[in-house]
């Protein structure tokens, strides 16, 4: 696996309605066959940001058809992702480096990204000037 994506790629891939569908589409598409996966709990956040009614303004989804939203586009045709659970606890020493609580999931997703030998797509630009050796911006 080349790319564990941050739930701000993967959720812009799977809604239309996002601002920075195309661009995440695109991207998502092109690299799919380098090998990609989210975290578990980008998972889990897709699922339910889709049915958050502020979130999706143009219509938010039920448990089932979320859920069937982010299977769809892990399974793939032809080159599916994976669901990645971390292997060991948070790094103590990483996670302390946080400056605030937005950073602790992308601290924690960096250390996935590290475990698994891969870069985090992200459109954070924060995160990649903090991480430039294991997070990318698609945008």
């Amino acid at each position: 696996m080349k790319y564990l994506l941050d739930n701000d790629v993967f959720l812009a891939a799977i809604s239309k309605g996002h601002d920075n569908h195309k661009t995440a589409r695109r991207w998502l598409d092109a690299v799919k066959p380098d090998g990609w996966g989210v975290a578990a709990e980008t998972y889990l956040a897709a699922v339910r940001l889709l049915m958050n009614p502020t979130a999706m303004q143009f219509g938010h989804l039920t448990a089932a058809q979320a859920l069937q939203a982010v299977d769809m586009e892990l399974a793939g045709p032809q080159h599916p992702g994976q669901v990645i659970l971390s292997r060991t606890r948070p790094d103590q020493t990483l996670l302390k480096q946080a400056k605030g609580h937005r950073q602790v999931m992308d601290f924690w997703l960096i250390q996935i990204a590290r475990e698994n030998g891969c870069l985090l797509a992200t459109n954070d630009a924060g995160l990649v000037a903090a991480w430039p050796k294991l997070a990318m911006r698609i945008g």
